[in-house]
């Protein structure tokens, strides 16, 4: 018998310092923010009362790995990094980003530590 498995067609992987995230936020008139995160991403961030900084870290993270697995430059409002009620994040895509990726499939993992966040996709042929 043989196992038919997806063809994985890219991987991307990224890691950013938290710091570089915090400041670029915070910095007095910045709209950081409002430019690099969608809204959903900013708000499960605004909830979170100990690591925000973190979440919207690895959200960076995971987009700039899904441009690099897949190879195609979408703008940044349309691809959002979303959570399952299991805790698994996964990629929330545009109708064109959709349309674009083809029926090809995207997972991603994150993880973080203090310093870094760290988001790898993988893209596959179904």
């Amino acid at each position: 018998m043989r196992y038919n498995a997806p063809m994985i067609t890219g991987i991307g992987i990224d890691s950013i310092e938290i710091s570089r995230v915090a400041k670029a936020c915070t910095r007095p008139g910045s709209r950081f923010a409002e430019k690099m995160f969608t809204e959903l991403e900013r708000a499960r961030s605004a909830r979170r009362k100990f690591a925000p900084w973190e979440h919207l870290a690895a959200c960076f993270a995971a987009r700039e790995a899904f441009f690099k697995a897949t190879q195609v430059h979408y703008r940044r409002q349309e691809v959002s990094v979303a959570q399952r009620p299991s805790g698994e994040p996964y990629y929330m895509l545009s109708e064109r980003a959709q349309r674009e990726l083809g029926g090809r499939r995207v997972l991603l993992s994150l993880t973080h530590d203090r310093e870094h966040a760290t988001a790898i996709c993988i893209c596959e042929e179904p």
